[in-house]
């Protein structure tokens, strides 16, 4: 296994390839109550709302940690105990939210789903009106355990004609995908840097719908998670952070923020995901490969292939193979088991995409795998 990985390309759901110019942005060593450290981390807080469209509506809280913090932070903030929740789950990271909630002493009523079909606004109506107790919904945007991408709006409504309230984990798709928590009447998202806004991870942002937030005064149990405490701090003290920050992380995702503005937006982003996507799955597919979800529920940020059947396949030869052609690639997770997943976000583009089949080509011959399709009655349902 090589020692140096200055050329290593992260081809995984997050952390991310990032630029040379965020990388350096940390080169600098500064005071967490520096000017420039405030200057960022308000810079950042507005431009995650206007992506959001919820400057008028809501509030960006940044946290230390990772996006999983904010998942619980923003729980505590807007669930009280005993509160009881439905979370929506077909894959991964539906049970992570679940596993969250319960683990603050919340009730979690389960709607169970495979991978696909998709849930639909009426099933999550059907689950509301079956028990009133239920007072929030709670699904994952982008389940980058598959590259699913939900269809949050057709949620968001069903929850919002039952006067529920609706939490979003976008962790992976902020930032190139379409949302509107004004329109949508979104509770409360959870926001890593780290994904498709192209930062690395050490901070956690959770947008919450103003009148919620000022109603959590009080109601955390935790010193570091209490998001109404880290908020009205910031408010205070002139934005600056409540514990110290991570700057070096601060400062990075600054850098990133104005690249992801100057480069356009949110649009831009996701198309040059796209083009990402659509060079390596088109160059897959034509090595024999097959992606374990259609194109048309596929999220162009991770593919998901099915594991060779041929009997010399095995992942860690394989993910050794891809390393030391400078490529790091994913395991397929628990709900996707016989899968292996290859993301294509951050620093890359659609000729770093062609080489990465390539890689994938030579590191299968490497390792004796002949036959790269999947067994043949290998469907999405055994997937």
């Amino acid at each position: 296994m090589p020692t140096d990985f200055t050329h290593n390309i992260l081809l995984t759901p997050g952390p991310i390839t990032t630029t040379r110019a965020t990388k350096e942005a940390m080169l600098v060593d500064l005071s967490p109550n520096a000017e420039e450290i405030v200057g960022m981390t308000a810079t950042a807080r507005r431009y995650l709302l206007e992506i959001a469209n919820g400057t008028a509506t809501h509030e960006c809280v940044p946290l230390q940690g990772s996006a999983t913090y904010a998942c619980e932070a923003l729980f505590h903030a807007c669930t009280a105990p005993g509160a009881k929740v439905l979370v929506i789950v077909n894959g991964f990271y539906g049970l992570r939210l679940g596993e969250i909630l319960e683990a603050i002493g919340r009730r979690v009523v389960k709607l169970e789903k495979p991978i696909l079909p998709l849930p639909t606004g009426a099933e999550v109506g059907a689950a509301l009106d079956a028990d009133p107790e239920i007072t929030h919904v709670a699904i994952c945007h982008v389940e980058t355990g598959t590259g699913v991408l939900n269809r949050i709006e057709e949620i968001a409504k069903a929850a919002r004609a039952r006067g529920r309230n609706i939490f979003v984990d976008t962790v992976a798709s902020f930032g190139a995908f379409p949302l509107d928590v004004a329109a949508l009447d979104v509770e409360a998202v959870a926001i890593s840097p780290n994904k498709c806004m192209e930062g690395l991870p050490g901070i956690g942002f959770a947008i919450i719908r103003k009148d919620s937030l000022i109603a959590a005064e009080g109601k955390s149990p935790s010193i570091s998670l209490d998001l109404f405490k880290q908020w009205s701090f910031m408010e205070s003290s002139k934005g600056q952070w409540r514990f110290t920050p991570p700057t070096h992380v601060v400062a990075a995702f600054a850098n990133a923020v104005a690249r992801h503005k100057a480069e356009g937006g949110r649009e831009a982003r996701l198309e040059k995901y796209r083009r990402n996507w659509k060079r390596l799955v088109d160059a897959m597919r034509q090595n024999g490969f097959r992606t374990m979800l259609p194109d048309e529920v596929s999220a162009p940020i991770v593919t998901t292939w099915l594991d060779p059947a041929d009997p010399a396949y095995n992942f860690p030869a394989f993910y050794e193979a891809m390393r030391r052609r400078g490529f790091t690639i994913f395991p397929g997770r628990l709900t996707a088991a016989g899968t292996f997943r290859i993301g294509c976000m951050g620093d890359v583009d659609p000729e770093t995409m062609a080489a990465v089949a390539r890689a994938v080509a030579e590191s299968m011959d490497e390792i004796g795998v002949k036959h790269r399709g999947p067994a043949a009655d290998r469907t999405l349902a055994t997937a």
